[in-house]
């Protein structure tokens, strides 16, 4: 796996699904779309490429909350918390060097 597919791999299918409540896989397409989206978004605010990993888990649950806040809620304020939690972790993020600049 290249190093750009491990960094929009940082949270899996599996994990995907199991976040919005999904057990079957026809919808796995939509999932990664919105994984792609919310690492782009990441990246695109300042927070490096070798910073957005796995193992750091605000990385990985400010993820999870985009996908969880564009995907399919019929209830509207559930999603805008979900992106509410998802802009406050990058807000944040984003004003840290921890995430914002290589290690030395």
């Amino acid at each position: 796996m290249s190093e750009e597919n491990e960094v929009y791999a940082v949270v899996t299918i599996e994990e995907l699904r199991k976040c919005v409540g999904l057990t079957i896989d026809e919808f796995d397409e939509d999932l990664k779309s919105l994984r792609d989206s919310a690492v782009k978004k990441l990246k695109l605010s300042g927070i490096v490429d070798s910073k957005i990993k796995k193992e750091d888990s605000l990385i990985a649950e400010t993820i999870k909350a985009y996908v969880r806040g564009n995907y399919r809620y019929t209830k509207q304020d559930i999603a805008t918390k979900f992106l509410a939690v998802f802009e406050e972790n990058k807000n944040f993020m984003r004003s840290t060097k921890e995430y914002t600049q290589e290690n030395e």
